[in-house]
């Protein structure tokens, strides 16, 4: 009886230590992050504004709309298409 209580809990001892071996083995290498779109990119200068510019660029783009609003019809789309280029809100 001994000896078959010997022979289990060596080849539990041996699974248990190898198992942690094959988990080690299996980690998959880190992917490399991709850039956030947030972050200002190599050709794209100005990408991210901080907040006093930001609300200013919105004050005058809510200016360049409110123009807009005497207008009717094609005019006035023309309007908000201009507008929306200009401060790039597409």
């Amino acid at each position: 009886m001994n000896k078959l209580l010997n022979a289990m809990i060596a080849g539990a001892a041996a699974m248990v230590l190898t198992s942690g071996f094959a988990s080690a083995a299996d980690a998959t290498k880190p992917t490399e992050e991709k850039p956030r779109a947030s972050e200002n990119q190599p050709g794209d200068p100005g990408a991210v504004k901080s907040a006093p510019e930001q609300a200013s660029q919105d004050q005058d783009y809510m200016a360049a709309l409110k123009k807009c609003d005497g207008m009717k019809g094609g005019e006035k789309q023309k309007c908000v298409n201009a507008a929306q280029r200009k401060f790039n809100r597409m």
